[in-house]
Parts: C-alpha cells; sequence; structure tokens
C-alpha cells in the first residue's frame, strides 16, 4: 500500500494556534512508545518483530498459552500503558481481541512522553482555576502518528508542543499541522508566549507587511499564517502610538513588523521611509485601529515601490 503524502488543512499563525489548542507547553522527551515506529529509532524492529511472531503463533497454534505470549509480548512493546489499558489487555479472551487492540495502538500512533520544562496553556483560557490546579503537572503524554503527518520526535530534545484531545478519545495528539516544534526553532512563538503566560492583560500582538503589491494584500488569510508576500518592502518604520505608550519596528527583508505585549487600547500605526527619525517622510497613515485583550491583529501598507 503506498501513503500518500500528508495534507494540512491550515496552518494556523501562532495567536490562532494558541487559542484553539488544549494544551501548549515546553518539553523533553523522556521516551517513545513504541520506538520502532519512529523515524530517528525505526532501524531497531525487534519488538516489532517479537509481536508479529507472537501473533502468527497464536494463530497457527490456538490455546491460552500462546494468547498469553502475545499480551505479554505486547505489554511489553507499549510499557508505559496506564492501569486501564494494561486491564483490557489482561481481560481479552481472544486472539482477535488483541488483534483489534494492536491496529488501534497503530493507529493512535506513539506515545511520547515528555517531562514539562514550562506549561502555557492547558484546557480553556476561561477556566482560570481549572488551570491554576494543573499547571503544576511535571510530565505530559502527548500521541502522534507514525505516518507522514506525525512529528518526528527525540528522546532527549525539547520541544514547544501544541496539542489538542482526540473527539471521542482520551488521549491528547499532535501533528505536522499543527505549530509544535524544536525549542531552538519556536523563536517567535516563545516571545508571544511569554507575553500570554506573565502578562495576560498585556499578551496582544500586530503583525503585518509593507508590500508595493496591491493583490498580495488581498490573497492574506487573517487566521492563517503567510509563508511570504509579494513585492515586500524592507526597511520602512513603523510606529505604533497609544495614549499610553509608543514603539517602533522596521520591516524585514520580507516586508514583515511585529508587535508583541500590547494591552487592549485604541493606537495609532503610521509608516515612515527608511531614515526615520533623521528624516521624516510619512509613507502612510496613521491608521486607526483597536487591539483586543489576547487577541492578534493583522495589517498590510501598500506603499510606492520608491518607499522602501
Amino acid at each position: 500500500m503506498v501513503l500518500s503524502a500528508c495534507e494540512c488543512e491550515a496552518s494556523f499563525a501562532t495567536c490562532k494556534e494558541v487559542k484553539v489548542s488544549y494544551l501548549v507547553f515546553i518539553g523533553t522527551v523522556e521516551s517513545i512508545e513504541p520506538i520502532s515506529l519512529n523515524r530517528w529509532y525505526g532501524a531497531n524492529q525487534s519488538a516489532l518483530q517479537s509481536l508479529n511472531d507472537a501473533f502468527i503463533k497464536a494463530q497457527e497454534h490456538p490455546s491460552a498459552e500462546s494468547l498469553r505470549q502475545v499480551k505479554d509480548t505486547y505489554l511489553a512493546m507499549f510499557p508505559g500503558m496506564d492501569e486501564r489499558e494494561k486491564k483490557q489487555v489482561q481481560s481479552a479472551d481472544t486472539i482477535q481481541q488483541m488483534t483489534s487492540m494492536f491496529y488501534s495502538s497503530l493507529d493512535r500512533g506513539m506515545r511520547v512522553h515528555l517531562k514539562v520544562r514550562s506549561l502555557f496553556k492547558q484546557g480553556d483560557d476561561d477556566d482560570d482555576a481549572g488551570y491554576k490546579a494543573k499547571k503544576n503537572a511535571n510530565f505530559l503524554d502527548v500521541f502522534t502518528t507514525s505516518g507522514d503527518c506525525g512529528y518526528d520526535f527525540q528522546i532527549g530534545e525539547t520541544y514547544l508542543v501544541y496539542a489538542n484531545d482526540e473527539e471521542g478519545a482520551d488521549y491528547f495528539f499532535t501533528s505536522i499541522c499543527m505549530r509544535t516544534k524544536r525549542l531552538s526553532e519556536a523563536g517567535e512563538d516563545l516571545a508571544y508566549l511569554y507575553f500570554y503566560k506573565n502578562q495576560p492583560e498585556a499578551s496582544s500582538r500586530l503583525e503585518g507587511f509593507a508590500t508595493s503589491d496591491r493583490k498580495s494584500q488581498l490573497a492574506i488569510d487573517p487566521l492563517h499564517e503567510p509563508a511570504a508576500i509579494g513585492s515586500p518592502i524592507a526597511g520602512v518604520i513603523l510606529q505604533l502610538k497609544s495614549d499610553k505608550l509608543t514603539r517602533y519596528a522596521e520591516s524585514d527583508t520580507g516586508g514583515r513588523f511585529l508587535f508583541d505585549g500590547l494591552p487592549e487600547a485604541n493606537y495609532e500605526l503610521s509608516v515612515f521611509a527608511k531614515g526615520y527619525p533623521k528624516t521624516n517622510q510619512l509613507l502612510a497613515g496613521p491608521r486607526r485601529l483597536h487591539v483586543k485583550e489576547k487577541s492578534c491583529a493583522r495589517q498590510i501598507f501598500v506603499l510606492p515601490k520608491a518607499g522602501g
């Protein structure tokens, strides 16, 4: 059977991903099971082969002893099972029941056991009591598939993990379609999450682009993370002002600019040419906007090509 490449329905921007995720945390991988399904350690197929041999023997020579061997081999392959799952295995009466459990486990994927370094979110943002009661969790388990959509965790590596609970299931999952990534690659996410956790009243984000292509303004979905924008303008200066603060940012080579750690307020956003404040050439604005608490806003400025 040929598996198709993973196709993600959406790639959310940081703020949206945090909002729709049940779990957001930094964790170091302690173990992965079954390890034989992992990309980095999959060359070790001994456990999977032993289980396959036990299944074949039980099918060819059905007996209480061969069923027991299947159960023992299965439990050895999945040592991190909780007591409820272990009881389900022990109570299985037939090889058919064990086969069904095995394929169900394969569908669920690998259990990744992580030591929690920092917990940003667990549950609903508005459920403050529940969050405070759970935020001291030391370990969390997250599942990911062994197929193209599964995330390639490594034992000993530290990650920023976004995870959700599967509908109708009692476990959490993540995939390459979410913003889970190695901690060393999560700089922009961590900037947002720092304020989200430590200063929720000032955790809003304003991001945007400077471009000379008017079509780019229409092509950007406000919920999703754009990979790039057409005809970006780098080096222009963005001035953000409210009654209580004035902040500045400079558009990068992709035309992108970003303000983090904003409280809810009415703002004015203006664009100045390179050289500001020595030269005071206003290219656009002031544009008036309201940034809500714990939200993300996006603004696109279409500027003359000479403005960069």
